[in-house]
Parts: C-alpha cells; structure tokens; sequence
C-alpha cells in the first residue's frame, strides 16, 4: 500500500511538473502558469477597479448633486416661506414666494429629467451650476413628483390670493390661504429632508461599500499573487529538480567514464524529454562502446588470427544479423586471396568470380583500398557474383597500411535502405576498425612463427616444427588408435649437383623435390625438411603398411621429373626408409631413427629405393 501511493505520488509529481514533455515546452507551460496568476491578479484588479469606478460614480454623479440640489431647493423653500409670512408688503411678499416657487419647481423638474440646475440669487446673480443625472427609483420619483404637486398648489393658492382686491392679513380668508401655503411648504421641505437624509444613508453606504471592495480586493490580489508566486516557486523548484538531476547524473557518469573508463554505471532518467532521450542515448553509447571493447579484449585474448576471423564474423553474422558474410585473407607473399571464415566454405558458395583467389588484385576492394558498395552503383565490381535483389558490401581489413582482408557482407536491396540495417552497418564497420591492429599483431606473429617453424627455401616446415608438435601428433594417433607412417628421404648424389651447378641450382632441385613430395602425399600429411637434402614424410592416420605404397610413387614421381637447370635437363632419383608407429615402436623419436635406418639401409644397397624397417636393422635396446 505505501509503494502504491509513492508510485500514485511519484506519478502526480511527474505530472504536475511536466516531465515526459520537451524543455522548450515546459518552459512555455511554466510560463504560460505564471502568466494565468498576472492575469488572475489583474482580472481581479480590474474587476474591483470597475465596481469601485462604479459605487465612485453613484456617489460623484447620482448622490452628491441630487444632495446640492435638495439642499438648494430646501433652501429656497425655506426662503420662501419667510418672505411669505413678511408683513411689511404683502404685495412684494407673494411676489418673491412664487418666483421662489418656481425655482424650486424647476429644480425638481431637473432632477426627474436631469440636466443642469443653476443656483442663482435674488438679484438674478448665478451662484454655481449642478450637473444632475434623472432620478431613478420609482420611490424617489413619487417623493419629488409630490413635492412638485405640492408647490403647484401654492402657486394656485398665491395666485388666487393675488386677485383678491383687498389684502388685509387680518382677514380670516387671508390666514386660511396663507396658512394653506405655509403647511404645503412645510410638507414639501419635510419630503425634501427625508429625502436628503436617505441621499446621505445611501452616501454612507457607497462609501462603506468601497471601503469594503478596497479591502476584498486587496485581500484577494495578495492571495492571489502569493499563490502565484507560491506555485511557481514551486513548481519551479520542482522542474529544476528533474532538470538538473539528470544533468547532474549525466555529467558524473561522463567524468566516471573519461576518468576511470568505467562502463558499469548507467544513467536513470525516467523522464521523455530531451534528457530522457540524451541519457538513452549515452546509455546505448556506452553500450556498444562497452561492446567494442570487450569485444577488442577477447581477441586480443585469442590464440590464432583464424579465432580473431571467426570471433569477428560470428559477431557480424549472429550479433550484427548480416547472414551472409564472407571474410578473405589477402596473403602478404603470395598476393592470393584464401578465405577464412566461415569455414569449410566451398567455392561454389563465393559471391565472387574464382578468378579473384588466384589473382587478388581484380578485387576492386583489395585494388583501391576503398569500401565498395553496389548500392548505388550496382555494376561497380564486375567480379561480384550476387543475385538481381541483393547488394554487396565489400569493406578492406589494413594491414601494416595495406589492404591484407577483405569483410563482403551481401544484403536485401529493399532492407539495405532502411536506417536501422544502415545503423548495423556501421556498427559493423566499427569491430572492423577495433579488430585491424590486433589481426596486423596476430598476423605479424604468425609470420614470425612461420619463419621459425618453416623452411625459408622449400616453405615446408622444418625440424623445429617437428619438435614442437611430436606430443600433441602422438596424443592424437593414440587417442584415434591409428597408424603414422614415418618416410625418410634423401635425395641421391646431391652434392654432386651443387658441385656441377652450383648451390643455386641445389637449391632449385631441393624446391623442386619439397613440390615433388607435397604432390605425393595428403593434404593431411606433414612434409618436413629434416636436414640439408632429407626429407621427413608423417603420413598421418594411413592404413598399415600403406607407407611403403606412398614411397613408392614419391620415388616414381621424383625419377620421372624432368628438372631444368643450367641450360641442361636432368633427372634425379630417391631413396626413402619407411616405419610405422605403433607397429614398429611406441616411441616417436625411434620410429624416425629406424625410418633414418631404413634409408641408409637403401643407400648402401644401391639407392634410388623403397626399404621398409625390420626389426632385424636395429639391434640395440633402445634409441
């Protein structure tokens, strides 16, 4: 349960903080997030700025000259019914009431329609203009339309008093109207403070109301910009976490590696963004790197340059997945061409012409020293022997600076266009560069060995070679319980050649002799030049008593050679002692003394002959 919720946690963490997505579009989303909070914060702003803006304006454009202009009127009513009650002159008295009375009208006839009201004084003087918006609200419509219903009727009634003839203020007609005219006033100011006295209420209110926007809104934009700023603080702490991590891992494996060369360490990075990818592909980088060297290690291991040939065409063929591939040899001498892996491989099976294992210079590959393909030029070797669907890839192996191999890997003209073969194909190319030095080393001590065990003229081992493999030849006959024959040949009267001729001539008829003998016998068989113009014959796993029939036809081949030397043909002749091991003796070194026995036997009894050992040649116990 506690891994499931770390998993559940680990996931969400992995969600919020944009992992799988590329950089560039975390970046964009951290700072389309940072944007959403300013915009939030200014929305927010803005929307109390509007409805301070507004509650301002009720209270500025609505509240303010509806109160100057109540207050106004209030006054002239208040004026009014002063001079109304002026005893002095009644005359001049309702004359001043009624031009007062329809100031105040007009005023409150403002305000239902709006426009501007203008104070002015008794002396016709302008004392300030009042902008005012029409009254709304059914309520306060019917407060001023009442009072304006009230001061017409003092108009009526100051209208009606100023045709009465007599105007004594003692009349009780008079007190009646008058007292009519001052009530309605006094009504109408009442209407008009309760009116003014509701204006500052809603004033109050406006203000408290503003005062409370001011404080939501400020509230709300620190909450709002400490979110914000919270979440991104956060947010960005986290995605630097994955960002850096990974950067971090991946620059400690990279010291680890250019340091200490170590392999073993592998960079987890669980995101899909360019680290994630970054880190797969160090990953695979020092995988196959780890894969070459191990790789260069083993061969170099290796005994022979034929286990380095066939460790590297294993590894083109079953790891590479190129099936068809074929490895040549590129002798330094003979300048032939032999093919080495795989083995066994039957010229038929070649996807060359046979003419290039006898001459290897028509190889364009071997000629040029370039990498041949034919998949752009599919005539480009006219010794390539492949099918109509196939292509051929030739790639040279350098030796000591010159081409000593060549890799032909043969593919699917339809797969070879694809990038992952592409891909294989260079990773190919790559054991091919790591295996270069270790086969020019391995072929190098090869050749050293071949100079040691190899007869410099007759290029057939010599007696070293023979000392050095008499136990494992032994082991293996015993352990087949077969038969080796053992022939000793010595070439007759010799000296006589080198007397005559020369050594160099000597030299020509002891090739010649070396070729004679190898035609002779197996390819299985071993020649040996055992000392000046003797010859030793293993005749390895022959049947017994089969000896003496190979020496016989080495001794008939060699009389019937005619050999050239000097401007003259001459003829040469043989003579060869046969043994058998396990027949004649157990021991590997007496069958070669009674073989030595033998020959010397048919030396003095006339050469030119096949003598086989009998016991009775040797009469000593032991060799």
């Amino acid at each position: 349960m506690k891994n499931t919720m770390k998993n559940i946690f680990s996931k969400l963490i992995q969600v919020l903080t944009f992992t799988d997505l590329p950089i560039r579009k975390k970046f964009m989303l951290f700072s389309a997030g940072t944007l959403f909070w300013i915009i939030a914060t200014s929305v927010i702003g803005l929307f109390f700025l509007l409805y301070l803006n507004y509650e301002s304006s009720k209270l500025v454009n609505y509240n303010e000259p509806h109160q100057k202009a109540i207050y106004s009127t209030i006054r002239k009513l208040s004026h009014a019914s002063i001079s109304l009650n002026n005893a002095n002159d009644i005359q001049n008295s309702i004359l001043t009431t009624e031009k007062l009375i329809d100031k105040c009208s007009i005023n409150l006839e403002t305000l239902l329609k709006g426009g501007v009201i203008r104070d002015i004084s008794e002396d016709n003087i302008l004392i300030s203009e009042i902008p005012v918006k029409k009254i709304t609200g059914d309520s306060k419509k019917e407060q001023i339309e009442e009072v304006i219903s009230y001061l017409q009727k003092v108009k009526s009634i100051l209208s009606e008093i100023k045709k009465t003839e007599k105007l004594s203020r003692d009349s009780s007609a008079f007190k009646s109207k008058l007292s009519e005219c001052n009530s309605l006033i006094q009504k109408s100011a009442s209407i008009l403070d309760k009116f003014a006295i509701n204006l500052d209420k809603e004033n109050s209110l406006n203000i408290a109301e503003i005062k409370k926007g001011v404080k939501i809104a400020f509230i709300l934009i620190v909450m709002t910009l400490l979110t914000g700023a919270s979440l991104s603080i956060i947010f960005g702490y986290l995605i630097s976490i994955n960002l850096v991590r990974p950067i971090n891992s991946i620059a400690s494996n990279f010291r680890a590696f250019t340091t200490k060369m170590d392999f073993a360490k592998e960079i987890s990075v669980n995101s899909k963004d360019e680290l994630g990818t970054l880190a797969n592909e160090y990953n695979k980088f020092i995988e196959e790197l780890e894969g070459l060297t191990n790789f260069k290690k083993v061969i170099e291991e290796d005994d022979t340059v034929e286990d380095v040939y066939n460790r590297l065409g294993e590894m083109i063929t079953h790891n590479l997945e190129f099936t068809k591939c074929t490895i040549y040899e590129i002798s330094t001498y003979k300048n032939k061409l032999k093919m080495v892996f795989p083995e066994n491989i039957d010229v038929s099976e070649i996807n060359c012409k046979a003419d290039i294992l006898v001459n290897c210079d028509l190889c364009r590959a071997k000629r040029t020293g370039h990498i041949i393909s034919s998949e752009e030029h599919p005539d480009i070797c006219k010794y390539a022997k492949v099918e109509a669907n196939e292509i051929y890839l030739c790639h040279p192996i350098f030796i000591s600076g010159k081409v000593g191999g060549i890799i032909q890997i043969i593919l699917d003209k339809y797969e070879a266009e694809k990038t992952e073969v592409k891909q294989r194909i260079l990773k190919a190319r790559q054991y091919i560069r790591e295996a270069q030095p270790v086969l020019e080393a391995k072929r190098v001590m090869r050749a050293f060995r071949e100079t040691s065990i190899r007869d410099g003229l007759t290029d057939i081992y010599n007696r070293r070679f023979l000392e050095e493999t008499s136990e494992s030849l032994m082991a293996g006959i015993q352990r087949r319980n077969t038969t080796l024959g053992f022939l000793m040949c010595d070439l007759d009267f010799f000296k006589e050649v080198n007397d005559k001729y020369g050594h160099d001539n000597g030299d020509k008829v002891l090739k010649i002799t070396s070729d004679i003998i190898k035609k002779s016998v197996r390819n299985s068989d071993l020649v040996i030049r055992f000392g000046g113009e003797e010859f030793l014959v293993l005749l390895i796993d022959i049947q017994p008593e089969m000896s003496v029939e190979i020496a016989k036809k080495i001794k008939t081949n060699m009389e019937q050679t005619k050999i050239t030397i000097a401007g003259t043909t001459i003829t040469k002749t043989i003579s060869i002692g046969v043994s058998e091991l396990p027949k004649d003796t157990q021991s590997f070194w007496e069958a070669i003394k009674f073989a030595d026995v033998a020959l010397y036997k048919a030396k003095e009894t006339g050469r030119n002959k096949v003598v086989r050992f009998t016991p009775d040649m040797w009469t000593q116990d032991r060799y």
